[in-house]
């Protein structure tokens, strides 16, 4: 009996030490104390993240302050002042590497000479024989400088002591200047690039043969908005795309409606300019010779003695030469040596 009174109390007082009062309160306790402990951490990464958002504000808001006081410094620049600081720019290399010269325009020389050679496999046609044609006073000629893109070219070309026709590629992030360049002459052509047969560095929106009227008009107009007073384009490379009829016709056609002309750089044989300047109606002025098959100055002069052969037999001529610093030296002494010709803009023939 006094066994089970003592096994009574025993079990009262575990069930009063686990009351459910007291339990509740333990619960509570536990649960206020975890919400402390969230809470502040909570706090503290909300605050940390607002510092953080502010600092991003502010930092944001600094480089803004900066872009804009730059662009109120530029705006500030007179126009000749910018113009003066372009002429200012140090000399660079003129002569490049001979693995960079096959990269441009011998590459034009090495395309039209395959196309020299496959047009002599072909069956011969009837000789067409040339009308005789008759000129009054010195026979012209015209001398184009391709590929002219950089101020150090520029700076000789400016030295050549007769007319001389420049042309400019359109700018790209190779050669951003030419649009300013350009306007230090008074007659000046656009160099034009386009498709080539082996050319394998091909400069940025390069006419394709598979692009569209659309997208061919859309780059003229481009190029018609960045010189707006220059009327003649010749070729850069091209050789694929001005041998192929259909492309050749889209853009004389658009020549035509922007009262542009085109000039002929041939480099190939198989050129359908001429016929596709016939039938849009449109006058053609095409390559006799280049000047500078090779840039050893005594072939250069040798080539332009040709080219003044050629305008004494015809009545004028045109010749392509490059802004390399061998072939604008010899320009520049050479006047003695065209003293037979009239050295005129490609306009003026």
């Amino acid at each position: 009996m006094a066994k089970n009174s003592r096994k009574k109390k025993k079990s009262s007082k575990i069930n009063t030490f686990f009351s459910k009062k007291k339990i509740a309160l333990v619960l509570l306790a536990c649960f206020s104390a975890f919400a402390i402990v969230y809470g502040v951490n909570y706090f503290q990464l909300i605050q940390s993240k607002s510092v953080n958002e502010k600092s991003t504000e502010l930092l944001m808001d600094k480089m803004q302050k900066m872009l804009d006081d730059e662009k109120k410094r530029l705006d500030s620049i007179p126009k000749y002042e910018k113009e003066k600081k372009l002429k200012k720019l140090p000399p660079v290399a003129i002569i490049k590497p001979k693995e960079i010269e096959k990269e441009t325009h011998l590459s034009e020389i090495k395309d039209y000479k395959k196309s020299l050679e496959a047009e002599a496999k072909k069956p011969k046609k009837p000789l067409h024989v040339e009308k005789k044609v008759i000129y009054s006073g010195k026979p012209k000629l015209a001398i184009i400088i391709d590929d002219v893109a950089y101020v150090h070219q520029t700076r000789l070309i400016k030295q050549i002591p007769f007319k001389v026709s420049p042309s400019f590629f359109p700018p790209t992030k190779r050669h951003p200047d030419t649009i300013n360049l350009s306007k230090d002459f008074k007659f000046a052509m656009i160099h034009l690039p386009a498709e080539a047969l082996s050319y394998g560095k091909p400069e940025p929106q390069t006419l394709r043969v598979a692009d569209s009227v659309i997208e061919m008009r859309k780059r003229i107009k481009q190029i018609k908005k960045w010189f707006p007073t220059i009327k003649y384009y010749n070729n850069h490379t091209g050789s694929k795309f001005t041998s192929d009829y259909e492309a050749m016709d889209r853009l004389m056609r658009i020549m035509r409606d922007e009262k542009l002309h085109f000039v002929d750089s041939r480099t190939t044989a198989r050129t359908k300019a001429p016929e596709l300047a016939k039938k849009y109606g449109l006058k053609l002025y095409s390559r006799d010779i280049f000047i500078d098959n090779d840039i050893d100055k005594k072939l250069i002069k040798k080539q332009l003695k040709k080219a003044v052969a050629i305008a004494k037999k015809r009545g004028y001529a045109v010749a392509i030469g490059h802004p390399h610093e061998n072939t604008l030296r010899v320009l520049i002494g050479a006047k003695d040596m065209l003293k037979d010709v009239d050295l005129v803009y490609l306009k003026d023939l």
